[in-house]
């Protein structure tokens, strides 16, 4: 085989295999993102209404039922 083939086919697969491993690691971090949005929302739904769930790690402030007066003069 030629040399300039061959280095073209091994760049070509190089390639190609960055493309697949860009698109594995995105699908998985989608995945990720909507295993954590359901879980989240699962655990709203189990709350009485009032509550507040704080979730520190991804910063995300959750009140069910009717807002606290403090939040509603804003």
């Amino acid at each position: 085989m030629d040399p300039v083939l061959g280095g073209g086919l091994l760049m070509l697969c190089g390639w190609l295999c960055r493309l697949l491993h860009l698109w594995v690691s995105s699908r998985t971090e989608l995945r990720r993102t909507e295993m954590q949005q359901q879980g989240l929302s699962e655990r709203v739904r189990h709350l009485p209404p009032g509550s507040r769930l704080l979730e520190r790690p991804g910063r995300v402030e959750v009140v069910t039922g009717t807002q606290p007066a403090e939040l509603r003069r804003g």
